[in-house]
C-alpha cells in the first residue's frame, strides 16, 4: 500500500474513494436571530436553507440548536417542524420528515429543546429545508424566541455513507 492509501474496513481507499468514504461535516447552515412575529395555528416559516446538495448512498443530519417557544397563554401546545423539498423551496406543504411538541406549562419560563433529524436520499439532489413552527391548541400567541444571545441555527452536516436500515420494529 503506498504512503498516501489508507485502509478502512480491510478495503483499500485512495484519492476520491477516502474522501467519499468518510463524514463530511457541516456542509449548510443558517442563523436566526430575532424573534418570529406571533405564530398562532397557520404553521409558518422560521428559517430556511436552500440549494444544499445531496448525494445517493450518505447519511445527512439536520438538527438545530435549542429551539426557544413561547407563548402568551400557559398550557399552548407548540409545535417545529423539519420539511424538506428536492424541487425547489421547502414551503409548509412540503415533506415533514421530523417534529418537536411541547405543552407550554408556563407562559413566562418555556422548555428549551432541539430538533434533529436523519435524511438519507434515494438519488443526487439540490435540498431545500424548512423548520416551521405553529401552535397546535390552545388560544394564545405562539413566538421561536431568537435573539444575540439566543442564537437559533439550523444545520445540514453530512454524516458519510448510509448503512443500511438494520432497526427491528418490536
Amino acid at each position: 500500500m503506498a504512503v498516501d492509501d489508507t485502509a478502512i474496513s480491510g478495503r483499500r481507499m485512495t484519492g476520491a474513494r477516502f474522501r467519499d468514504a468518510v463524514p463530511n461535516g457541516v456542509i449548510a447552515r443558517g442563523r436566526r436571530t430575532t424573534a418570529t412575529g406571533n405564530i398562532t395555528t397557520t404553521e409558518t416559516g422560521v428559517l430556511r436553507l436552500d440549494g444544499i446538495p445531496v448525494l445517493a448512498g450518505r447519511l445527512y443530519r439536520i438538527s438545530t440548536s435549542n429551539i426557544n417557544m413561547d407563548t402568551t397563554v400557559s398550557n399552548d401546545i407548540a409545535v417545529c417542524r423539519i420539511r424538506i423539498s428536492t424541487s425547489g423551496t421547502a414551503t409548509t406543504s412540503s415533506t415533514q420528515i421530523a417534529n418537536i411538541r411541547q405543552t407550554i406549562d408556563d407562559a413566562t419560563n418555556s422548555n428549551i429543546v432541539p430538533l434533529n433529524t436523519f435524511y438519507a436520499p434515494s438519488s443526487d439532489a439540490t435540498l431545500s429545508v424548512l423548520l416551521s413552527a405553529l401552535r397546535q391548541a390552545g388560544t394564545g400567541n405562539l413566538v421561536v424566541f431568537c435573539s444575540g444571545t439566543d442564537i437559533l441555527d439550523l444545520v445540514v452536516s453530512d454524516e458519510g455513507v448510509a448503512p443500511a436500515d438494520s432497526g427491528v420494529v418490536i
